[in-house]
């Protein structure tokens, strides 16, 4: 599935709702020498607080062994306050401990008091001063802390640059550094060097995609690697134990610590980690080495000629038992000298390695593969000449070379089809590994159809088809079923995919001659199930059903309990917990469901798309009313998905842009937006076709086209997505519009929030002052303060002046803050729209409305229309004594 949700880019913006309150201006950059100093308190403002169950586990580990920690951290990361902690409970255990902190920095050598444990705290990859190595390596083990998290990090790249970045620039400077301040600066000078960077009105731009700004960056890797601090022997090509062995880690990019050690030996490789120069990591559940930060790795990949690069490789090579295959070595040896490897790069290995540079997003290198595999002469059979092939495909693929993906992908099926003819040795038609391949080539020609034609019904009868090649009764037949499922709620018509997920759960006896009943999908895999259950969750919530669809996502959660978050953390799964809890029960219920967008946001081996998180900072934002964070999330969004995609993802952007604008008051945009969306060719047809619709009645709304609006809505009532047909009403019944208000009082839906747009509705055309102010309180309890906001209004509207309601009303829109001004829903623009017919105000008491709507206290106005404090009171007296409201709570 395409990506269309990395959801943990909201984080910060959900933070923001809970965070105390900071000052607007950024800080001015420092200098070089101060930068680690000066910085300090903005990382430590926006890192996580740290787990409590991380100091218990080494307060116990302590106890037990009487052996002290070394705690190591980026900048920010909470090493100083964690070894304070742990000390704090040693010592609350009655053990005597003795703490030195920031090791890293230290000056005169320090003694250990006998009898104490040590506990102390040093910056990632900073070396040890003389003196201290030993004593600490002898008295503690290391506890590394995670680097502050995407999310975390944005304002504290904004911090140490000193002025606001876009998206792509944060998402550039954080991949380089990773945690590390002085590779942040670095790198961000290196790119204002090249001519990368410009600066707008209001923050700092990157002027290419982050993938080639990043490519370019030339560091000098001696201010992260230093002095080496293990054996003082320079190795053959010059340099020093410590850069030859990062060098080959840089390099082979998938070998393992222990090969590692047999390459350079166990004191360098001690050296390194220590150090956490380099660190573990997870890849296709093997645990790999990682240079940190990554533009250190990028740099000396860089200065490794071309003679350094084929003794690391042939080294790597001769390494037994190597996992999993590195794509770039194997490549190397399929390329320079297939001869001299052929006992080691064998089709399994060749296979291995294109799947591994699929997974790892490293696309050309998995073409390149295929095609230095068919030149070497690997010997293949149909099977893997199939497999390659598709692999192939899927590369070109996602480097947008459709034609040439679209020939891969039938040359993948007629190997298929040859290795299930009567000769095919490889694997019989029903075995695992052909279906396998199987299901993989119809899922990536279905996904390829349905991106060319923007719809489902070139895709479908692929699926169709690629039940001819099963056996009757193979169990892979559920597969092609729930594949089916899974294209209908691709093109967004999730009332057919919830039925086809029901059949595919009911046993049928009657099936057609020549095609399997469905079976049940106890039949599926567990990965096939999960990701089965999550779009299913997706297409309940546009159905209007959240209280189904969450009960569907607490069940996986359970499931999660046993598995690694790799196998359920799907985007599927992240989006439907995004959409599902945010439309069914509101902002406050979202942020009480952070932990699977953490985990997945601190595993460095899933890729976040930066254009997807900022599309979720949009929707979060509109949800709760902040109209300006809003717009800047959404015109990121749009500029980040024009260029680097997912286009498919395209038209989502653009329809949040246009509604956020509409509702900003800003007309043209959002008039503009309006044609560019339409101007996509079937921009309704993708897993959130339903929202785009929706965004686009909630413009027309606000543009005054109500009867195109409401045509939208009806069209979303007759395809029974009631769900999407509330959320496309939302404006109409904010602004209270008659025939909104009768269409979404009458539907069927579930969800705290549903559930709540429909009785505003209601009340609304009951005048009910009471019913509202009870729909205001309950919105502003989910965090949906714009609707809390015009709910308020409503009432005030309609209550008598001075009565209890009408006192209630003006006291919640005193206490409910919503940023910026509402101005597409009619009565939250300003009070001159509450000027009754017939009712007059003079030029003065205009002035002095128009500046009450924008928010100016009564001096503020006195100062600006150069009058007394009392005489702009008497006029607000005189517009009240017309009015009979009031234009402020």
């Amino acid at each position: 599935m395409v990506q269309w949700c990395s959801v943990p880019g909201f984080f910060p913006w959900l933070r923001a709702l809970v965070a105390p309150s900071r000052g607007r201006g950024a800080p001015q950059r420092p200098d070089a020498a101060g930068l680690e100093v000066d910085l300090v308190p903005a990382w430590k403002k926006a890192r996580a607080v740290l787990r409590a169950d991380t100091v218990a586990r080494a307060v116990a580990l302590c106890v037990d062994t009487r052996r002290g920690v070394l705690v190591v951290g980026p900048p920010g990361a909470g090493a100083s306050r964690c070894a304070a902690d742990i000390a704090a409970g040693l010592r609350a255990a009655g053990i005597p401990v003795s703490v030195w902190d920031d090791l890293d920095r230290a000056g005169a050598h320090r003694a250990l008091p006998d009898g104490a444990v040590l506990v102390a705290s040093a910056r990632v990859g900073a070396a040890l001063p003389p003196g201290y190595r030993e004593v600490v390596s002898a008295r503690t083990t290391r506890l590394p802390l995670r680097n502050l998290t995407r999310g975390q990090s944005e304002a504290a790249v904004s911090a140490a640059v000193g002025a606001p970045l876009s998206a792509r620039l944060v998402e550039a400077l954080w991949a380089c550094s990773h945690g590390n301040l002085t590779a942040l600066r670095a790198v961000y000078d290196d790119l204002a060097t090249r001519g990368l960077t410009r600066r707008t009105c209001d923050r700092v731009e990157l002027t290419v995609d982050p993938a080639t700004a990043i490519a370019g960056v030339a560091v000098d890797p001696q201010l992260w690697i230093g002095a080496s601090t293990g054996p003082g022997v320079v190795g053959p090509d010059g340099l020093d134990p410590v850069t030859d062995a990062l060098t080959t880690v840089a390099l082979a990019r998938r070998i393992r610590i222990q090969d590692l050690e047999r390459l350079h030996g166990c004191e360098v490789a001690s050296d390194l980690v220590a150090r956490a120069l380099v660190a573990e990591a997870q890849h296709n559940g093997a645990q790999v080495l990682v240079v940190q930060p990554p533009v250190l790795a990028a740099a000396l990949r860089a200065g490794a000629d071309h003679r350094r690069r084929r003794d690391a490789y042939d080294a790597v090579l001769a390494l037994p038992g190597i996992v999993p295959p590195d794509p770039t070595i194997v490549l190397w040896a399929l390329s320079e000298a297939p001869a001299t490897h052929a006992g080691r790069v064998d089709a399994p290995a060749a296979l291995a390695a294109a799947r591994a540079a699929l997974d790892a997003h490293d696309y050309r290198t998995g073409v390149e593969l295929s095609v230095a595999a068919q030149r070497a002469g690997l010997e293949m059979t149909p099977l893997q000449q199939a497999e390659l092939a598709l692999v192939a495909g899927s590369c070109l693929r996602l480097l947008d070379r459709v034609q040439e993906a679209a020939v891969m992908f039938e040359r993948s099926l007629e190997c298929l089809r040859a290795a299930a003819g009567p000769r095919g040795d490889d694997d019989e038609p029903g075995g695992p590994d052909f279906t396998s391949v199987l299901i993989d080539n119809v899922t990536a020609r279905a996904d390829l159809a349905h991106y060319r034609d923007r719809g489902p019904e070139n895709s479908l009868p692929l699926i169709e088809a690629a039940h001819g090649l099963l056996t009757p009764g193979h169990p892979a037949h559920s597969v092609l079923d729930a594949l089916t499922v899974v294209h209908l709620s691709y093109a967004g018509r999730y009332r057919e995919a919830a039925r086809a997920h029901a059949e595919l759960g009911a046993p049928q006896t009657d099936a057609a001659p020549g095609h399997p009943a469905p079976l049940h999908p106890a039949s599926l895999s567990a990965e096939w199930e999960r990701r089965l259950e999550a779009i299913h969750a997706l297409a309940l919530d546009a159905l209007g059903q959240s209280d189904a669809a969450i009960a569907v996502l607490r069940r996986l959660a359970r499931q999660s309990r046993t598995v690694d978050h790799h196998a359920w953390a799907s985007e599927e799964y992240l989006a439907a917990l995004l959409y599902v809890v945010l439309h069914g029960f509101g902002v406050n219920a979202l942020f009480a469901e952070l932990a699977p967008f953490v985990a997945v946001e601190q595993d460095d081996s899933v890729r976040l798309d930066h254009g997807m998180r900022r599309v979720a900072d949009a929707e979060i934002a509109l949800a709760a009313g902040d109209l300006p964070s809003a717009v800047s999330a959404a015109s990121d969004a749009l500029d980040t998905i024009a260029v680097d995609g997912p286009e498919d993802f395209l038209p989502r952007a653009i329809s949040l842009y246009a509604l956020v604008s509409a509702l900003s008051g800003q007309t043209a945009t959002a008039q503009e937006q309006l044609r560019r969306l339409r101007a996509v060719h079937g921009y309704a047809n993708s897993p959130v076709g339903p929202e785009i619709r929706g965004a686009e009645a909630g413009v027309l709304f606000c543009l005054g086209r109500s009867e195109e609006a409401l045509g939208i809505v009806r069209s979303l009532v007759d395809d029974g997505l009631l769900g999407s047909a509330v959320r496309a009403a939302l404006a109409g019944v904010l602004m209270a519009d008659p025939e909104s208000c009768r269409i979404v009082a009458e539907l069927e839906v579930s969800g705290d929030v549903p559930v709540l747009v429909r009785d505003l509705a209601a009340a609304n055309l009951a005048d009910n002052p009471r019913r509202l102010i009870d729909a205001a309180q309950r919105a502003r309890g989910h965090g949906l303060l714009m609707v809390a906001a015009a709910a308020a209004d409503r009432a005030r509207t309609l209550a008598t002046p001075g009565s209890q309601h009408h006192t209630l009303a003006e006291r919640m829109l005193a206490t409910t803050e919503i940023s910026g001004s509402l101005a597409g829903l009619t009565g939250l623009g300003g009070p001159a729209r509450w000027v009754p017919p017939g009712v007059t105000l003079t030029r003065r008491e205009s002035q002095v409305a128009e500046l009450v709507g924008q928010g100016l206290t009564n001096a503020e106005i006195a100062d600006e229309l150069h009058l007394s404090k009392r005489t702009v009171e008497g006029h607000l007296n005189r517009i009240y004594t017309k009015t009979g409201t009031r234009l402020r709570g």
